[in-house]
């Protein structure tokens, strides 16, 4: 039966893309217009080269600036656009322009040196088209241009870590995973230019996200209404590396990027690339990356076996056009690293991983200029993800292989009556995880089908946004001969189905030019995941003894959240507070130790379902004292706990069992944190200053232990040089200067050791 579902949600895809074409054929073939310009520097005059040009809302049509800062943008359908001109070191600037047909329109740019680089910032995750952030109706948060040079790191978490609302969780840094709001896992949907990219890091503490930011154009972390276009399950959040894989559009001569890393805190050098050019009527973008890192180096030594390597390739081609634009592509991912060992019951050198992802994926796009479907969308991919854990003899001790295929399709349409624009989709995704070693939960299948609407309406001044989504899912096992043992009893493995309609609501009131304010309310859910449902085995990696119970209910979650936004040429200012209640709320209960004999003396952990409350506030402000400095502070605060009464824990140790009371407090909570800094930013050179600052916390989980508050110098400086219309950026980032002793509440080998000392790393980038 839900074989069928899913062959009729991709049938809907291919049956959208049938229809898509049509639309293309019924525009009008009358002839298209160019837009020609400069690029100088308001204060001198001179051309500014390597200038980012985007002509929005049309997502095929961006351009850096040659070396006398001219540009060139052609088969342009007339009407009126938006021009967004941004530059390191300048405000970015926005203009209206007309394009008409068979005419070459000029125009001449001219960008102000600034601190803020904020003005003429578009998000694609967060909004139904490009947008300025600052009209976004969700909390946002973005990560490109300087801050890309500022923050690369490892993972993408740890470029997030510190950001308002934003901290990270790891088992050594390899592992790190982001945590949006206190909320993790796969409540945290990880996407690759809007695709999932199929590892299984949203599983276990030892999966590390299987993608490479080093070559990331931007990063989007957003919430709200537009997160049901990705996934019910999202209830913290989205986060989207943006990279343009498959190429938007043909450039009139090659670009890229090349870089260059190295890091002492674990003596690490990176180095890749990307590049797209054109061939006749194809654009083809081609990638290259190599990592290499050694143990981490903390104020009192190393934290043994989390050194390794990761390589990444991709090549994507599109034949991109105005109305009609197709597309495909391939990546290659691969890590080999270390966890940890020296926990009670684990390996005392720890555990291998060794990951292997291969990735397809392929996009077709219809656009019209006129009529009410201005586009359709289809898109999908093919992920086949390969994870092993080896003990230290060189035995398997568990794997994984996953077979992911995906697809969505979605149909917008453009002002029509009170609406302004919407987009109604339809999506399908079809799992086959096959398990190994000693890891005793079952191989599964997993379908899924889910509908989804969004509109948004209303005048500039006040406009609202409404979505609703219907999602529907199946677990079968392949084997349910076995039983778990959950809450003390002999749980037989089964097939579980889940549906929910998840929903959301938010509107933005534009007080003013520079004032947004913006609230929405939402539900969503999720459902319980394989290995919350049918694990019943240790988990050597993670170190852990892992029993799901196969009948878990699903989780659901109301929340409501309000926001203020301030944006103008010397301030950008966002603050949000939130309330979510979760009913249901999925995590892995602590049960103390399991048998030494039998299983390792390993801490036992059982899935269970608990209702919870989340509220939090969280800001930043950054304000251009001068043309050349800008202050910088945020921070960020929740509290949570269990409104349903807790049952005591039963703990095993040996074959004794006694009871503990068990904590109103969900496990792994951040503390409070926030920064200060200052920076000097100039076209040719940039300076920084700044302090993590992270309070004591005290509310502790089922057998967590406190941590100490602390305070983290970090410095950054930096180059600006243009040669021959190339931008070289050296970027030099001194973290944790002072050597400070200090553990981080979220992560996972605390006891074990501290965090990272003094780091520096060393970044350079050339942009062409």
């Amino acid at each position: 039966m839900y074989y069928r579902l899913i062959q009729r949600s991709l049938m809907a895809c291919a049956c959208m893309t049938c229809f898509a074409l049509p639309l293309a054929a019924q525009v009008t073939n009358a002839p298209h217009g160019a837009l020609r310009g400069e690029v100088r520097d308001a204060g001198t005059g001179q051309p500014l080269a390597a200038a980012l040009v985007r002509l929005v809302p049309l997502l095929h049509h961006e351009e850096l600036t040659h070396v006398d800062g001219s540009f060139l943008l052609t088969d342009i359908e007339p009407g009126q656009y938006t021009l967004v001109v941004e530059r390191l070191g300048y405000r970015s600037e926005s203009r209206s322009v007309a394009v008409e047909a068979g005419v070459t329109t000029t125009v001449q740019i001219a960008l102000a040196v600034s601190a803020l680089e904020l003005g003429g910032l578009v998000v694609e995750t967060g909004a139904l088209s490009a947008r300025a952030r600052n009209d976004v109706l969700s909390p946002v948060t973005t990560i490109s241009g300087a801050d890309l040079d500022r923050l690369t790191d490892q993972t993408v978490a740890a470029m997030l870590d510190g950001r308002p609302g934003l901290t990270s969780t790891s088992l050594g840094p390899t592992t790190a995973r982001p945590i949006i709001r206190g909320l993790g896992g796969n409540r945290i949907l990880m996407l690759e230019d809007g695709i999932k990219p199929g590892d299984m890091s949203s599983t276990s503490s030892d999966h590390a996200v299987a993608v490479e930011p080093l070559t990331a154009r931007q990063v989007e972390v957003v919430r709200g209404p537009m997160s049901l276009m990705y996934g019910s399950s999202a209830l913290g959040g989205v986060v989207n590396l943006v990279r343009e894989e498959v190429p938007a559009a043909i450039p009139d001569r090659p670009h890229g990027a090349l870089m260059l890393q190295g890091m002492s805190a674990n003596d690490g050098l990176t180095a890749g690339g990307f590049g797209t050019t054109s061939f006749g009527p194809f654009a083809v973008r081609a990638e290259g990356t190599a990592r290499t890192f050694g143990n981490l180096v903390t104020p009192v030594g190393e934290l043994v076996n989390t050194g390794g390597d990761t390589r990444a390739v991709a090549l994507g081609v599109s034949v991109p056009g105005e109305h009609l634009h197709g597309g495909g592509a391939y990546r290659y991912y691969a890590s080999d690293y270390g966890i940890p060992g020296g926990f009670v019951g684990g390996h005392a050198t720890g555990v291998d991983i060794s990951m292997r992802r291969h990735t397809l994926r392929g996009e077709v796009e219809v656009h019209r200029d006129r009529g009410l479907v201005s586009s359709v969308d289809v898109d999908g991919g093919y992920t086949r993800y390969h994870h092993e854990e080896l003990e230290p003899s060189g035995n398997l001790g568990t794997s994984f292989v996953q077979d992911l295929v995906q697809g969505q399709a979605v149909m917008r349409h453009a002002q029509a009556g009170i609406f302004r624009e919407g987009a109604l989709g339809v999506s399908g995704q079809y799992r086959d995880i096959q398990t190994g070693g000693t890891l005793r939960t079952p191989s599964t299948w997993d379908y899924s089908l889910a509908g989804f609407l969004i509109e948004e309406l209303g005048p500039d001044a006040l406009r609202f946004q409404f979505g609703l989504r219907y999602d529907l899912a199946r677990y079968t096992p392949r084997d349910t001969t076995s039983f778990v043992t959950a809450g003390g009893e002999r749980t037989p493995v089964r097939e579980r189905t889940f549906g929910a309609v998840s929903g959301s609501a938010g509107l933005l009131w534009k007080a003013s030019e520079a004032v947004r304010f913006g609230a929405s309310v939402s539900r969503a859910y999720r459902n319980p995941d394989f290995n919350e449902l049918f694990s019943n085995g240790p988990h050597l990696a993670a170190n852990s003894f892992d029993v799901g119970d196969p009948s878990l209910g699903q989780e659901t979650g109301f929340g409501v959240d309000v926001f203020a936004r301030i944006t103008n040429a010397h301030v950008h200012a966002e603050v949000a507070a939130y309330r979510n209640l979760l009913s249901g709320y999925i995590f892995p209960s602590s049960r103390g130790r399991a048998e030494l004999g039998a299983q390792g003396g390993r801490p036992r952990f059982q899935y269970t379902n608990e209702d919870a409350r989340f509220i939090g506030v969280e800001g930043e402000v950054l304000a251009a004292l001068t043309d050349a400095v800008r202050l910088e502070a945020s921070g960020s605060l929740v509290q949570a706990e269990f409104t349903s009464d807790r049952a005591p824990i039963p703990v095993f140790e040996g074959f004794d069992t006694t009871f503990v009371a068990a904590s109103d407090v969900p496990p792994l909570i951040p503390p409070a944190q926030g920064r200060l800094g200052v920076r000097l930013e100039r076209p040719g050179y940039f300076a920084g200053v700044g302090a993590k600052l992270v309070a004591r916390q005290d509310r502790l989980g089922d057998f967590e232990t406190p941590t100490d508050g602390h305070a983290l110098l970090d410095l950054t400086a930096g180059l600006r040089i243009v040669r021959g219309g190339t931008l070289h950026t050296v970027t030099l980032r001194v973290d944790n200067a002072l050597d400070r002793e200090y553990r981080d509440h979220l992560s996972r080998v605390k006891d074990l050791m501290p965090g990272a000392g003094r780091g520096v790393s060393l970044l350079y980038r050339m942009a062409f």
